[in-house]
């Protein structure tokens, strides 16, 4: 074009319409289209509701065990309604669920695929809640003739039972609402870089406590033992022997509820009396309390 050629030859030569070479030329400097974010919602009764009041209620139902891998935005919203009467378009609870990272994963049903599972690695544990194992096991109620199940969690660093469940089955549900709450009672933070590591049994490798880990990135990481290799669970196994031996094979239990308020206190005895070698021959509980007054020095653990 600086030697004077015209803009249709060029066009004619490059194979694009003149059309097409003004449009590319022009600026966008027109503003997008759509109304702004008012900030507000007039609810039925006139009321002026916040978009910042709705974000942290929708924040406060996505912290609860219930609301944490099921209820989508539009349930949300019903919720909503329901339970404090504000009446909110559910797109707009897309929007706040969206700019506050509250959605759901959602399962692509249509072309499955397999979950990558992590494989654990041998790692050194220096404090505790670096690294937690866990695992299922069963015992029998013999006045019932019915088995029960023992699901718990052991920092590998002070064999302390951070979380435990007992019951006459074991789901998914019931592991994600044992770990949701046992990382309350640890206060356990991202700081922390907590892993925690467990077999491939079907409630590890659930679809439900794979998603509620999704939410947890930041906070822990969830590894698997290869196949066939109990060793590289070997904490929470000797715990689960420990139970066994010193409990279950020398208690004939005749109700469910007895043998639930007996391993319980066993639980209980274990943390804050029990001595363990590995420690020194001290309960977890006065380990714990010995490292916070420097009174016993933080050792390297291989796992």
């Amino acid at each position: 074009m600086g030697q004077g050629v015209s803009v249709a030859m060029l066009c004619e030569f490059a194979g694009i319409s003149k059309s097409c070479f003004y449009y590319s030329k022009q600026e966008k400097t027109q503003p997008q289209k759509g109304r702004p974010v008012p900030g507000f919602t007039v609810n039925r009764d006139g009321a002026i509701v916040l978009d910042k009041t709705i974000e942290e209620l929708l924040k406060a139902y996505r912290k609860e065990p219930e609301f944490m891998s099921s209820g989508g935005y539009y349930k949300l919203s019903k919720y909503l309604a329901v339970e404090h009467g504000f009446y909110i378009n559910h797109k707009k609870i897309y929007r706040i669920c969206d700019e506050n990272k509250l959605l759901l994963f959602k399962q692509d049903l249509s072309k499955p695929k397999k979950k990558q599972k992590k494989r654990c690695v041998y790692k050194e544990v220096s404090g505790a809640n670096q690294l937690w194992q866990f695992d299922i096991k069963y015992g029998y109620v013999h006045g019932e003739s019915k088995w029960f199940f023992v699901l718990a969690f052991i920092d590998v660093f002070s064999k302390k039972v951070t979380g435990y469940y007992i019951g006459k089955s074991c789901k998914a549900g019931d592991l994600v609402f044992t770990l949701n709450q046992a990382l309350k009672d640890e206060n356990i933070t991202a700081s922390h870089n907590l892993k925690i590591r467990s077999d491939n049994g079907p409630q590890m490798s659930s679809n439900k406590f794979y998603f509620y880990l999704k939410r947890l990135e930041q906070k822990l990481e969830h590894e698997f033992i290869p196949p066939r290799t109990p060793d590289r669970n070997a904490f929470i196994e000797a715990f689960f022997s420990i139970l066994e031996m010193e409990l279950l094979q020398a208690r004939y239990f005749k109700t469910f509820k007895e043998a639930y308020e007996t391993v319980t206190d066993f639980i209980c005895f274990y943390n804050n009396r029990r001595l363990h070698g590995s420690i020194g021959f001290k309960s977890p509980k006065m380990f714990l309390e010995g490292i916070k007054k420097g009174e016993i020095l933080q050792n390297v653990i291989s796992a």
